[in-house]
């Protein structure tokens, strides 16, 4: 899951709960491609992106770092770590996460963010709101996945995105980001991309994807 259109939790936090976060967190740099956690790292906190990105996932044997998500500026991580759980959350692992860029992250010790939790419900609607989008998200592209041809689930992907959106009409990614978010080849997303560039649905830019039409392309889904 790449953040496509997704709202960032500190974009819906009100500013007062915003302060509060950054009085209480612990901010650190990270270097372009510096490890920020290992898959065996215990989740006792929770982050957000200040500036640059992150990208979440897993090493495999043969392939190395294999990106499953990358969040920028505002998106939060860890959140999981300070809800009640019956072994204090020692059994909550990380994913491996790496700095994208020069990335500043700031983090909360759990604790802390329960006591948060218990005292002012803002931050559970902020992360309500924004979590249910993820989830969202992950099942309409899961629902696709299982029942539809490629093509028609690049189609339905960009239209996900383009309603997440609203009115930016512009997307931050490159045709190499669509291919890892859908687990289909770069040949099959280019064909179908240049196909819909050619009926003026989109435009393609140096790392962008421009909705040129979103009636149109809204019409074009499959959302039996």
């Amino acid at each position: 899951m790449f953040d496509f259109g997704l709202p960032a939790f500190f974009d819906v936090l009100a500013e007062p709960q915003r302060v509060e976060l950054k009085n209480l967190a612990r901010q650190k740099t990270y270097r372009d491609g510096e490890t920020l956690h290992q898959p065996t790292d215990v989740a006792d906190t929770m982050g957000w992106i200040e500036s640059g990105a992150l990208l979440f996932g897993k090493y495999l044997q043969e392939e190395g770092f294999h990106t499953l998500a990358r969040l920028g500026p505002g998106h939060h991580f860890g959140e999981f770590s300070a809800f009640p759980n019956r072994d204090g959350g020692k059994n909550l692992r990380r994913l491996a996460a790496v700095s994208e860029g020069r990335t500043i992250v700031n983090e909360i010790p759990a604790d802390e963010l329960s006591g948060l939790f218990a005292r002012d419900p803002e931050y559970l609607r902020a992360f309500h709101f924004v979590t249910t989008a993820r989830l969202a998200l992950l099942l309409e592209l899961y629902d696709d996945a299982r029942r539809l041809p490629a093509r028609q689930r690049i189609i339905n992907f960009l239209s996900l995105v383009d309603r997440l959106m609203q009115e930016k009409r512009l997307l931050n990614c490159t045709q190499s980001d669509v291919s890892k978010m859908l687990g289909l080849s770069k040949v099959t997303v280019n064909q179908t991309l240049k196909a819909l560039t050619e009926r003026g649905v989109i435009s393609i830019g140096y790392g962008t994807i421009k909705f040129q039409d979103a009636e149109r392309l809204h019409a074009m889904t499959d959302r039996a």
